[in-house]
């Protein structure tokens, strides 16, 4: 078996089916950025389609949208249709988008109290602030 671990952004907004069995299952793309430039210096991206099942893909369905930015573990296999390449992933594992919280206080007053959410701006730290 082949575990992967993608780290991308999700390119459509999931779909939730059922099947005959009434079980659920969540599908949705990851666009993930290549390591490399290629000649012209231009990142590719490589497109994998994850599916999650159960009662995990209510949970995918409720937090993942077009354009969040997700890591996912699962099973990968590789399908040919029609000439093309398919990445597939069975979703075994994942994180939660960080903006899940957005409406919650707690998360506010968390982020508020770290000393290096400084909003991506870079942070003078001079040699005597250095705890070594």
């Amino acid at each position: 078996m082949r575990q992967i671990t993608i780290s991308g952004n999700i390119g459509n907004d999931v779909q939730v089916n059922s099947t005959q069995s009434g079980n659920k299952v969540a599908n949705f793309n990851v666009a993930v950025r290549q390591n490399r430039p290629d000649n012209n210096g231009e990142y590719g991206t490589d497109w994998f389609r994850c599916s999650v099942w159960g009662t995990r893909a209510s949970t995918a369905e409720k937090f993942y949208k077009k354009g969040s930015h997700v890591v996912v573990t699962g099973s990968l296999s590789i399908n040919e249709y029609n000439g093309k390449t398919q990445l597939q992933i069975d979703v075994s594992d994942f994180d939660l988008p960080d903006n899940r919280n957005a409406n919650n206080t707690n998360s506010t007053k968390r982020n508020s109290n770290n000393p290096f959410n400084n909003g991506g701006q870079s942070i003078d730290i001079s040699d005597d602030q250095l705890p070594f």
